[in-house]
């Protein structure tokens, strides 16, 4: 699918680069450098001294040997474990052990880092456009909000093209089917919904009357067990998060409170064909539910196998076999698209020309 000359075809689709991804939880992060796929990129990322995350291209210029592979850190430098050269913070060769004066060749990638609660989040672009305002709003994803508690805490990761897993979020029609009544009685699928934009949001909502629940969330919401009125959003931030947004009011218990869960989920692309997403819980009230992220982790890769298998299957078939085909509900998905691609198209035009 080209949208405005723009591939956006779920299994090969392209995402833009000046752009903020979730690239670690902060509590990865440590003294201990850690190696992660990231946009295509062998990335390193480890804490200095004081705290302060770092993210650095994953090779030493040097001989090739990632600086993850055995580096050690040395203060806020890491130390290639094959000739022992460090780097500092700012990516450039600090020292060689067997003598000369480093070169500004001799430097890897630095990328911007942002942490904010329980993510750290990296800058796919250029450095010098890193714009923090482009993060989306914590607040309003629930994770900072006053009067919900955040929990993070699972990863997943996909052997598919990182569009497989937005499109996923943004729909509601699976749950019936491939989620086996884990968290719903077999009635989303053919429910009615809405839609709305705004900006780079894309809002599909459901609401429920006289709704029982399965156990599985009546576990998480720590309800009652008795029919509820629920609220079910699916909201896409084009081209990072998706949040699965849940209100629910038991009925005929005036005295109990709403009870609010969203899963906010951070969609990074690793490479052309393989993605994460880093999950985190916001509640309106504490979870009591020890086996909280078991759960999540037993219903989410449920879509993992899913899309994975989409993504083998067109590998295996090629475009060309594999015409893509929409239905209504899929409305959601083909807005979220369209609103990518304007982001790379316009990346794309501030891309300095060659001069002739």
């Amino acid at each position: 699918m080209q949208i405005d000359g723009i591939d956006m075809l779920p299994g090969r689709a392209e995402y833009p680069r000046n752009q903020w991804y979730v690239a670690a939880f902060a509590d990865e992060l440590c003294r201990e450098p850690l190696h992660r796929m990231l946009f295509g990129d062998p990335v390193v990322l480890f804490r200095q001294e004081d705290g302060a995350p770092v993210a650095l291209f994953d090779r030493c210029p040097h001989r090739g040997m990632r600086l993850s592979n055995g580096g050690t850190l040395v203060g806020n430098n890491i130390q290639c474990n094959y000739h022992g050269i460090q780097f500092g913070p700012n990516g450039r060769a600090c020292l060689i052990p067997s003598g000369g004066t480093p070169t500004s060749a001799l430097a890897v990638r630095r990328y911007p880092l942002h942490e904010i609660s329980g993510w750290v989040w990296a800058w796919a672009g250029e450095p010098d456009l890193a714009d923090p305002s482009l993060i989306p709003d914590h607040a309003e994803l629930g994770l900072t909000a006053t009067g919900l508690n955040a929990y993070f805490g699972e990863r997943l990761d996909a052997d598919s093209n990182y569009l497989y897993s937005f499109e996923n979020l943004v729909d509601a029609t699976h749950i019936s089917f491939l989620h086996h009544g884990l968290i719903d009685s077999g009635n989303v699928a053919a429910h009615p919904y809405t839609v709305e934009q705004q900006d780079n949001r894309v809002i599909m909502r459901r609401v429920f009357e006289n709704e029982v629940m399965p156990p599985m969330l009546v576990r998480s919401m720590q309800l009652s067990g008795g029919p509820v009125n629920r609220t079910l959003d699916l909201i896409s931030y084009a081209p990072n998060v998706c949040v699965v947004r849940q209100e629910y009011v038991e009925v005929g218990r005036q005295d109990l409170p709403v009870r609010e869960m969203r899963l906010v989920f951070g969609i990074t692309p690793a490479g052309p064909k393989s993605s994460y997403q880093f999950v985190a819980v916001a509640q309106s009230y504490e979870n009591h539910h020890p086996g909280l992220f078991g759960d999540l982790r037993m219903l989410l890769m449920e879509d993992v196998v899913a899309l994975n298998d989409v993504q083998q299957m067109f590998d295996l078939l090629g475009p060309d076999r594999v015409p893509e085909i929409s239905v209504r509900s899929d409305e959601g998905a083909i807005r979220t698209r369209r609103l990518i691609a304007g982001q790379i198209a316009e990346e794309r035009r501030h891309v300095p020309q060659a001069a002739e």
